[in-house]
């Protein structure tokens, strides 16, 4: 391919546009630009099947190698899946090149995104909703993504955190700068410093060279604080002085750094009521709480179920090859009457569960997991309704709407004690 004078891998390196060539449907070369929008490193694209990197919706329908007819711009786009399964929108060309073919395409997923508001159903990125409450977040977003002020989401486990955050990157001003998280709660706290605001040779035993902190690689973009809640008090310090003086101090450093980074915090726990009992630094909650977002449980927009469930369907139909159409009646009652403890995440996981079981074209109750179906799912959902009223007979029947004495009956027949 480059018997050539010209050298045209290094020209081919240097294009915006992403390039694979492909010979026998495998991946013989691809470009940096190629490996940032599909999600692939290079070392790992090549061999590859161009379905299994590039994974296009028009690759099972309508290749246009195996139908070995040249491909020209499709300038309405088609949606494909990147290596983390998460959706974007490209416009692609495929071009003959005798032994092999070329494969030409460009994300213009910021800007399908930022269009799609289609019969009252918002769709971004994978927000999917016709609730109110939802809506009405998603309202604010832009606004909430044009300010470099901080971003506080507080929600339940499941309900979508990373997707808003996401969100406010992609469609903030600082959308090509990089978008980078950490989780505070899964980082030793010996180790967590250091993840963050990096450290310089000689700052321990073990610091043979500087390593740049996240607070460093996230410069001019935006970093996400998954599970704020579990940072420890010794950094939240540290963390307030980067907010309020844009400055960090690496370990072992003597001169601070400065950096320019948007700040979104998450969090399944309550900030305010962690203040109060001294496990949050006030100050801290304050200067993270400029720009609120609180999240709702599936169980309270209970009319988006339908649009996940359609969703979902397409997603793993895509996945996996089947050609489910969608579920029965019955089914889609069960996941109705369900009150989802794990939210959006768990419907995701009943969907992707449900295509394992699944031969035909429709998924029926048989094909969801055991404990939706029957007396196992009345148990599940009185126990979840008497964990939300804290064992509270009386709350928990009014969240359930029956009567005390049905409740009392219920949890007597499935052996709940409280």
């Amino acid at each position: 391919m480059y018997n050539s004078p010209v050298d045209w891998k290094k020209i081919v390196d240097s294009v915006a546009e992403g390039v694979i060539y492909v010979e026998n449907f495998t991946v013989k070369y691809a470009n940096p630009a190629a490996a940032e929008i599909t999600g692939f490193p290079l070392n790992e694209a090549f061999g590859r099947k161009c379905f299994e990197v590039l994974r296009t919706e028009i690759c099972q329908s309508a290749c246009p190698i195996r139908e070995g007819k040249p491909l020209p711009w499709k300038e309405e786009g088609v949606s494909c899946l990147d290596r983390f399964n998460e959706e974007k929108f490209i416009n692609i060309k495929v071009r003959n090149l005798g032994k092999g073919w070329a494969i030409i395409f460009e994300d213009r997923t910021r800007e399908v995104r930022l269009s799609k508001e289609v019969q009252g159903k918002f769709r971004l990125r994978d927000i999917i909703t016709a609730s109110p409450k939802m809506l009405e977040i998603i309202s604010l977003l832009p606004r909430f993504a044009a300010s470099s002020a901080p971003v506080l989401i507080e929600g339940e486990s499941g309900t979508g955190k990373e997707l808003v955050a996401s969100a406010l990157h992609h469609l903030s001003p600082r959308s090509s700068g990089p978008y980078l998280k950490i989780n505070c709660a899964t980082i030793p706290e010996g180790l967590l410093e250091s993840e963050l605001f990096g450290y310089v040779k000689g700052a321990f035993t073990d610091a043979r060279t500087d390593k740049e902190g996240i607070f460093s690689l996230a410069h001019g973009g935006t970093l996400l604080l998954d599970e704020i809640a579990e940072m420890p008090l010794s950094l939240q310090a540290k963390l307030l002085r980067v907010l309020e003086e844009g400055e960090f101090l690496p370990l072992g450093a003597t001169s601070p750094r400065r950096v320019d980074v948007k700040i979104v915090a998450a969090t399944n726990k309550d900030l305010a009521s962690l203040v109060r009992k001294g496990r949050f630094r006030e100050d801290l909650f304050y200067r993270l709480n400029v720009l609120y977002i609180k999240l709702p449980p599936l169980r309270e927009r209970k009319e988006d179920i339908p649009l996940l469930v359609e969703h979902f369907v397409e997603l793993f139909n895509f996945i996996t090859g089947k050609p489910v159409e969608g579920l029965s009646e019955k089914a889609l009652k069960v996941l109705m009457d369900y009150d989802y403890p794990g939210n959006v995440r768990e419907l995701r996981n009943i969907i992707e569960a449900a295509f394992v079981l699944v031969s035909g074209r429709v998924i029926d109750v048989e094909h969801l997991p055991a404990y939706l179906r029957g007396e196992e799912a009345e148990r599940r959902k009185l126990e979840e309704a008497l964990r939300r009223a804290k064992w509270r007979r009386g709350e928990a029947a009014k969240l359930l709407g029956l009567s005390r004495s049905t409740l009392w009956r219920k949890m007597k027949k499935y052996g709940i004690k409280g």
